[in-house]
């Protein structure tokens, strides 16, 4: 299991943020997790499949702002993943507001309604939805695919609501 250590981020707001962030390369593309509902050990499974090309941390970030200026801090554009209703509401609110912060976003059991669609820019989405899940229906995550311009859905097998955590080879 990859090891995480847990760092406290003071942004310009003088707000701090926690932040767990896995050892990786340092030329590494920052994956921001958003996962309001999880905790660092929900990820080391999933944190030990990822390419060296990403540095993975997971922000406790509450908004679309705190998590740009979490971005600003980082000093890149960085790759969100969004776990769950709430961290895609955060996602999608930051790509409407500074779509430049992201350069994709992977959006897994939740969904970016039709208003949400139209300000979603061009972005790079991935739609991982569990082929199991019960929160996103299959419909609901091929309708959701259609809006966005430049999507992919990918359902794979033997997984729930929480594709990171359930099958992390997977996902």
């Amino acid at each position: 299991m990859p090891d995480f250590k847990e760092v406290c981020v003071k942004l310009q707001s003088g707000l701090e943020v926690k932040i767990r962030t896995w050892q990786s390369h340092g030329d590494a593309q920052p994956l921001v997790i958003v996962a309001p509902n999880s905790s660092a050990n929900d990820w080391d499974d999933f944190i030990s499949f990822l390419p060296s090309s990403h540095s993975p941390i997971l922000a406790n970030v509450s908004s679309s702002l705190e998590l740009l200026m979490l971005i600003w801090e980082i000093g890149e554009p960085v790759l969100v993943l969004a776990q769950g209703q709430p961290a895609v509401d955060i996602a999608s609110g930051l790509i409407a507001t500074a779509p430049a912060a992201a350069s994709g976003i992977i959006v897994c059991d939740g969904e970016i309604s039709p208003d949400q669609a139209d300000e979603m820019h061009e972005i790079l989405t991935l739609v991982l939805r569990g082929r199991q899940g019960k929160t996103l229906s299959h419909p609901a995550a091929v309708k959701m695919h259609e809006l966005l311009k430049h999507s992919t859905l990918i359902e794979p097998e033997n997984c729930g609501d929480f594709p990171a955590k359930d099958n992390p080879n997977a996902a």
